[in-house]
């Protein structure tokens, strides 16, 4: 999480969260969000041309929206924003679902192994 530390009239923004570090020194942003609702996926292209893939059917609110509603998105710096079915996805929860998955891939391999 981050924290506000006040030096004189300027305000400092300090991370404590290693997920946070990354997104801040790399400069990371959601560039992109595409629906493939024909392949029940979306994907999250990031400023680093990183691509994040997701079910849709995973996301209930995003799976019952029209194709409008869908489109009618806005991103910022924390994530993207529906506000037409009043949904938030945050790239910080992005970045940690693909942490989680990535080890997991490794432990079934070494089990397999």
């Amino acid at each position: 999480m981050a924290n506000w530390l006040q030096d004189s009239d300027e305000a400092t923004l300090v991370y404590d969260d290693p997920v946070d570090v990354l997104i801040a020194e790399e400069g990371l942003q959601i560039a992109r969000f595409v629906c493939l609702r024909e392949l029940d996926m979306f994907l999250i292209v990031l400023s680093s041309r990183q691509i994040i893939s997701r079910s849709l059917s995973d996301y209930s609110l995003l799976h019952q929206a029209s194709d409008q509603q869908l489109s009618a998105y806005t991103l910022s710096a924390a994530g993207i924003h529906w506000p037409d079915i009043d949904v938030d996805l945050s790239l910080r929860g992005f970045l940690l679902e693909e942490a989680m998955q990535s080890l997991r891939n490794g432990f079934s391999s070494k089990k397999a192994a």
